[in-house]
């Protein structure tokens, strides 16, 4: 009578161990997956983030185009008489400010750029080489010369050095938005446009 009792209490006990087992494995899966969620979610609100951006720079290119295009340029005659068009600054007045703004940024992002390299595991390569490529994302629009552009430019700026810095974005989206990984180029001829789905 005791061995069947005891034989008893030893299959319960068993069968608790394997039910808990079963919950401490789907309590990790759902950790899992509520983690690669958020890294998803992370990574396409950046993306969105990004896309919105570069759709609000071409509205505002094409409203000042429009606008440009019904005036005649900055300068239009209205009854004989010369009437200059007053274009409302985004922050600098002048060349000179949008130039002291841009050179503030870039010294605000080099400066935190030994953090963003080792926050972000860019330590695989050089912090020189590092350094070199965020210059390189100013270089690129070194020709721009309309300051409301520059003034947009260092405020998007702005808002991804406050992103990096509050861990917004995950290491896949800076080597992106970086490097350029993971990006197929897009097609340029019929064919490859056909084959892509575009044509």
């Amino acid at each position: 009578m005791n061995a069947g009792v005891v034989q008893r209490q030893l299959r319960e006990d068993w069968d608790n161990r394997e039910f808990e087992q079963i919950i401490a494995d789907n309590i990790k899966n759902i950790a899992a997956f509520l983690s690669g969620f958020e890294l998803s979610c992370r990574s396409k609100l950046a993306t969105l983030n990004d896309k919105l951006n570069r759709l609000e720079r071409k509205v505002e290119f094409l409203e000042a185009k429009t606008e440009m295009a019904s005036t005649g340029g900055r300068v239009a005659r209205t009854g004989g008489q010369l009437a200059v068009r007053i274009v409302k600054p985004v922050q600098s007045t002048n060349p000179l400010e949008a130039r002291i703004a841009v050179l503030n940024v870039y010294k605000d992002l080099q400066r935190m750029a030994r953090k963003f390299w080792w926050d972000y595991n860019m330590h695989h390569m050089p912090l020189g080489f590092f350094r070199s490529v965020l210059k390189q994302q100013f270089v690129k629009n070194s020709h721009l010369q309309d300051i409301r552009v520059v003034d947009r430019l260092v405020g998007e700026c702005r808002q991804h050095m406050r992103s990096i810095k509050d861990q917004f974005y995950n290491d896949d989206h800076v080597r992106n938005y970086l490097f350029k990984e993971n990006i197929e180029a897009k097609p340029k001829d019929f064919l490859s446009k056909f084959l892509y789905g575009k044509e």
